[in-house]
């Protein structure tokens, strides 16, 4: 028997959505981190195949209930995602390593798709990952358009994220950067 393909994804509910869905079509089970179960349950209600998305209703905020959630959603997985999509806003700099702590005794490899803000691009931090991980980073830009600019929307990322895992690219902008001064305020 083959086993299931487990994704960890943080911000399901939300810009990634349409990742949620697309894993599902790829025979993934989906494990979604998210704050808003109705929310939550709205997306299993778009998806093809409700039933291999799975709620991890947490605020990545409160550390504890973080790691005790994603460790005890993992359980019947054999603690063992084959990949983490992570948005995870700013201020919660402790989530992910809270979450790359579960699953780093890892043996066999692993993706981790990083989806950060436009303005980390120039910060170009160093995110800490075990050594089965495979880092691939995505920075969200804006679109320039005729008259000015405009953030990406939900699809643009989504579509712009499963490009990234598709083609296994190891640093992405989704949109542009430049020039950084007409990026919208």
């Amino acid at each position: 028997m083959q086993q299931k393909l487990v994704a960890i994804v943080i911000g399901g509910t939300g810009m990634l959505e349409g990742v949620c869905h697309w894993l599902v079509n790829e025979g993934y089970e989906v494990l979604v981190i998210h704050r808003d179960l109705a929310k939550f349950k709205t997306m299993q209600l778009r998806s093809t195949n409700p039933e291999q998305l799975h709620s991890i209703s947490v605020d990545y905020h409160e550390d504890e209930q973080l790691q005790s959630k994603v460790r005890a959603a993992l359980q019947p997985y054999g603690s063992s995602p084959d990949l983490i999509v992570s948005w995870i806003h700013n201020s919660a700099p402790k989530a992910l390593p809270i979450i790359l702590q579960e699953v780093q005794s890892l043996e066999k490899p692993w993706k981790l798709i990083h989806v950060q803000s436009s303005s980390s691009f120039f910060v170009k931090e160093n995110t800490t990952v075990p050594a089965t991980c495979e880092y691939r980073r995505v920075y969200l830009g804006f679109v320039m358009e005729e008259h000015g600019s405009r953030w990406l929307t939900h699809e643009e990322i989504a579509n712009g994220v499963i490009k990234v895992i598709k083609r296994d690219l190891k640093e992405t902008v989704i949109g542009t950067l430049k020039p950084w001064s007409k990026r919208p305020r």
